[in-house]
């Protein structure tokens, strides 16, 4: 069993992180932008990676996972195509999906979709328009 330290550590409070902020590469259709990564101090510690997917219609985006990711939908709508079972799943606002480590999926849109996501791997893409937002202590 796993017990927790008697000590109190304040939260860590990113303003303005929306989506509004998440310029598209130029020549691409989607992004990855993390905002915020932390090594976990828990019983098996992990990267914990948080951030936004955005996507356009376009071409497919491949994904292959090593890692465990879950989406969870905020506006528009991510299909994503199981390559294991062969199944496109259409999720839209208030949908939600797990990726396990050795998932193979491909992500598009006929529209636009917008995700937040949790991933177990270090940052890989920062999100640029975030630096400098982080406050010291949660304010109420």
């Amino acid at each position: 069993m796993y017990i927790m330290s008697n000590s109190i550590v304040p939260i860590t409070v990113i303003k303005g992180a929306s989506h509004e902020f998440i310029p598209l590469p130029q020549g691409e259709n989607a992004i990855t932008a993390d905002f915020h990564s932390i090594r976990t101090q828990t019983e098996s510690p992990a990267h914990l990676t948080s951030g936004f997917y955005k996507i356009e219609a376009g071409p497919e985006k491949p994904a292959s996972y090593n890692f465990e990711e879950t989406k969870y939908v905020l506006n528009g709508q991510i299909d994503v195509l199981d390559e294991a079972t062969g199944v496109t799943h259409h999720l839209v606002q208030g949908d939600f999906a797990f990726f396990y480590v050795g998932s193979k999926v491909k992500f598009s849109t006929k529209s636009q979709g917008l995700a937040f996501y949790a991933v177990t791997r270090p940052v890989r893409n920062p999100h640029p328009n975030l630096k400098g937002r982080e406050e010291d202590k949660a304010r109420l």
